[in-house]
């Protein structure tokens, strides 16, 4: 197992980092998956230096908005269309086929828009009245991070064959990659101080209540779920940490 051909597979599969698709399935990402944390690092670190190169010249409050921009953008908004895909279907009343078909359509509705809103509100309201931009996008982005891989390790099965049925079928009930995941995302919870702990159960329990949600509604979790669980365990951390 060479750690920085892992590491690749991974940042080309949740940026748009130009490090090129060296993976051939999403399996394979997968079982690469314990160095997310790692990713998720990585890309807060680009987040907070667009910050700090707009800090003497900008107010905070741009500052914030500016390094959320930039957080979104290195993941190609993929993990918030999952979140808007997400709620448009879990707010249809009807039958399970009826709330997957709301999923995989391409048009958004009023519970995708007002999901999306509200969630990105708190998360830029949380960036800009954090005591320092760094350790809570770090902090809030490897937390997004470990977050997919432990909805993926609790999950039953996932709902529909695609891109989540690939992650499913590694990560469930795989103590090793979950183990490895949190040993590599300790080191980055320790920004969090005093609220550590808060933090990770907090992240815990939010993961835990969407799979459970998730497989209520939809019959198991997908690349949508993954998109929510990453949106919302950033929020959550992000706000402890507030």
């Amino acid at each position: 197992m060479n750690p920085f051909s892992e590491l690749r597979k991974c940042l080309g599969f949740l940026t748009i980092l130009p490090v090129g698709m060296s993976f051939k399935s999403y399996e394979d990402v997968a079982k690469a998956a314990w160095l997310f944390p790692v990713v998720g690092a990585i890309i807060a670190l680009a987040a907070s230096a667009a910050a700090f190169a707009s800090f003497y010249f900008l107010p905070r409050s741009i500052t914030a908005g500016i390094a959320l921009l930039v957080l979104l953008l290195l993941t190609g908004f993929h993990h918030l269309d999952g979140l808007l895909d997400f709620a448009d279907a879990a707010m249809v009343r009807g039958s399970r086929e009826a709330r997957l078909k709301a999923m995989h359509d391409i048009n958004h509705g009023v519970a995708a828009f007002a999901a999306g809103f509200f969630v990105l509100l708190l998360t830029y309201l949380a960036l800009y009245e954090a005591k320092g931009i760094l350790p809570s996008l770090v902090v809030g982005e490897a937390s997004a991070k470990f977050a997919m891989v432990l909805a993926g390790y609790s999950a039953n099965q996932s709902s529909h064959t695609g891109m989540g049925s690939g992650f499913v079928r590694v990560l469930q009930g795989n103590h090793r990659i979950m183990m490895l995941t949190l040993l590599t995302y300790l080191p980055f919870l320790v920004l969090a101080w005093e609220s550590a702990v808060v933090v990770l159960l907090s992240v815990v329990v939010t993961t835990l209540l969407i799979v459970n949600i998730s497989q209520r509604l939809f019959g198991g979790i997908s690349g949508d779920v993954f998109g929510a669980v990453n949106e919302l365990s950033r929020l959550v951390a992000m706000l402890v940490l507030v």
